[in-house]
């Protein structure tokens, strides 16, 4: 299930149960049983194809046990096992939307709303002094005011915004109508109506849920038009790139309704049993083991034989290398979610799969690991990484497809720009700086790192290199988290760049360490050389993270951008980017020129888009991998196993 917050177990038991003791009990005294004192004269075996058939079952391993399925639960938000429960909802849940392929696809809906179709428009709204509108400038909700920045109708750009000099102002402001499918109905057999959509929406605004409220603060009316239709509608300025998917995600008023919202997150209905549209009913929660849940019967999907699997088994296994892989090996686990592998199982699931033991299913996800460089250090005496010539040589010095081979086994994908090479803005054209060690050694020598020696063991020395004293060595710091993948980087980066006569001082440390805000975290807190991280590049791209305004700072001290870069024309560009209208040629064209700067000046150093993996055992078929969904076990509805995933002869 996607929620936009910026989305067989007991029952088998107790069959098989009831069949050995047909077998095996013995029946009480008090129990009258009608015996025929005639046998049958011709007694004919019970042949075991006439045995009823064991109900189809299908185990999933994850990783952690959810805290909480309530939606808007801080657990199910921000806790240990958030990405376990969005897996586990999905099987209660069927949508409302899918995210594949970087677009929301409806589930419950009619269709994802468009610009292009009527169901989605802009429409210009008269605001004043005091009304709610997005500035321009910030980003943010605002109270327009006098000498405030907005952008009047059909402008959206910096460049034509004008300030606010009193009286009445046209704007533009979204308006979208979501319509529901006809006869889907809650696992109780209630209709599912826009109302329950209103009611989450009324959940997820009150002050007493936990929530980010970023998209209600940017609503100005969240309504039921008819019993199957939403419209939202968003505050004058805000053309939200997303708003195809600005549908709450419905909850159950006729069963919530009644509960105080700041004891839903407590309440049992709401976080243990919660009751859902989708191909599974949760049947049990035996804590600490699984989860259990059987079919639908009210599925609205139900009339095409979905789902094939009878119960659904979601059995925890914790984080422990190799304990999922090995579960699926011997049976216990059918499918074995990404929750349930690390980094360090990567060699055992792609040995595995090539002995044909397991079937291993990945594709290039929306995690771009890249390098990040500070480019205005609060308290160094100098900074050898200030010029964009030697962020340059460090990147031809550094053999990204060694790297993807290496430490990802060829699974995942280069990455050239900021956003991961699937994302439909990702500019397919920018090549990147190639691996050439001889032209970048040249480079260095060009700006003054000098090999003075010719010992290919000791780092190259400054010799008028522009604000680095002469006969400094060129020895970087390397800040990142303390995991098996970062130590392969690390020990990849250190060997390439002793190649070119750059040493590589390595610092890992706990994430909590390195992400803490301004002043205290040392990357936000600017005071790494080089830093790597991975950065997820969903929706609409996210180039405030290099943006002037982002700058983290004792004003801002959340700010996103670490690096400390500020450039006029990428902040102009990546403006248009976030106000333009969505789908815009114009503000395409200013989200491939963000990653133009970004890839001219080396602010940072693209590495690698991160793979999904789902592990699978090969009778299971139906599972589905996709880049961008939230949980790659998104299509419960849809697997099946055994003879029916056969192939064909």
């Amino acid at each position: 299930t996607m929620v936009r917050i910026h989305k067989s177990g007991v029952r088998a038991v107790a069959w098989l149960a009831a069949v050995a003791c047909l077998a095996a009990c013995n029946v009480p005294s008090d129990v009258d049983l009608p015996v025929s004192s005639e046998q049958p004269s011709d007694l004919t075996a019970l042949a075991p194809t006439d045995l009823p058939p064991q109900p189809k079952t299908l185990i999933v391993c994850v990783g952690d046990e959810p805290e909480s399925l309530y939606l808007y639960s801080p657990l199910r938000l921000y806790g240990d096992a958030s990405r376990e429960t969005d897996t586990v909802l999905q099987a209660i849940y069927d949508g409302p939307f899918d995210l594949l392929g970087y677009e929301p696809q409806a589930t419950i809906l009619e269709k994802a709303p468009h610009l292009d179709d009527g169901d989605a428009r802009l429409e210009a709204v008269s605001v004043r002094e005091g009304d709610v509108y997005l500035n321009p400038e910030t980003l943010q909700p605002d109270e327009l005011g006098y000498g405030k920045r907005y952008l009047p109708s059909g402008c959206s750009d910096l460049v034509c915004g004008q300030e606010y000099q009193g009286g009445q102002v046209q704007m533009d402001r979204m308006v979208v109508d979501f319509h529901l499918l006809p006869n889907v109905r809650w696992s109780d057999g209630q209709p599912l109506t826009a109302g329950d959509s209103v009611f989450s929406f009324s959940l997820d605004a009150d002050a007493a849920t936990p929530t980010s409220k970023y998209l209600v603060n940017r609503t100005f009316s969240y309504e039921a038009v008819d019993d199957r239709t939403v419209r939202w509608t968003g505050i004058a300025g805000f053309l939200d790139p997303e708003y195809a998917s600005n549908f709450w995600s419905p909850l159950p008023r006729h069963v919530l309704g009644a509960i105080p919202v700041a004891e839903l997150a407590e309440n049992e209905s709401a976080s243990l049993r919660p009751l859902g549209w989708g191909p599974f009913v949760l049947e049990s929660w035996q804590p600490g083991v699984e989860i259990i849940l059987h079919r639908n019967p009210e599925y609205f999907r139900a009339a095409e034989g979905l789902p094939p699997i009878e119960f659904l088994v979601y059995r925890f296994v914790g984080g422990q290398t190799n304990a999922g892989v090995q579960q699926l090996l011997t049976g216990e686990c059918d499918v074995l979610d990404e929750t349930a592998l690390s980094d360090a199982d990567l060699p055992e699931l792609v040995e595995q799969a090539n002995a044909g033991r397991i079937r291993l299913l990945s594709t290039p996800g929306p995690l771009v690991e890249r390098i990040e460089f500070d480019l205005a250090p609060v308290a160094a005496a100098f900074n050898p990484v200030a010029l964009a010539d030697t962020r340059r040589a460090l990147a031809a010095c550094l053999d990204r497809q060694a790297m993807l081979d290496e430490v990802l086994f060829g699974l995942g994908a280069i990455s050239n720009t900021y956003l991961p090479p699937s994302h439909p803005l990702a500019a397919a054209d920018i090549a990147g700086v190639t691996y050439d060690t001889m032209a970048a050694e040249a480079l260095l020598d060009q700006v003054g790192w000098v090999d003075d020696d010719g010992d290919p063991n000791t780092p190259r020395l400054a010799q008028g290199v522009s604000g680095v004293p002469g006969g400094t060595p060129l020895s970087l710091s390397y800040l990142a988290e303390d995991d098996p993948f970062h130590r392969a980087i690390a020990e990849r980066l250190q060997s390439d760049w002793a190649a070119c006569g750059i040493d590589l001082q390595v610092e890992l440390r706990p994430a909590a360490e390195l992400l803490a805000p301004w002043p205290d975290g040392p990357i936000f807190g600017r005071t790494f050389q080089t830093a790597g991280w991975s950065w997820l590049g969903l929706g609409s791209p996210a180039c405030e993270v290099f943006a002037s305004w982002e700058v983290a700072s004792n004003d801002n001290p959340y700010g996103s951008n670490a690096s400390g870069f500020r450039n006029r024309d990428y902040d102009q560009a990546c403006a248009a980017s976030l106000l333009g209208l969505p789908g815009s040629e114009a503000t395409a064209a200013a989200a491939r020129r963000t990653q133009e700067i970004i890839a001219e000046e080396i602010v940072a150093l693209p590495l690698l888009a991160r793979p999904r993996l789902v592990a699978t055992s090969p009778q299971v078929c139906g599972v589905s991998v996709d880049a961008s969904s939230p949980s790659q076990l998104w299509n419960p509805e849809s697997w099946d196993l055994g003879e029916a995933c056969a192939p064909a002869p």
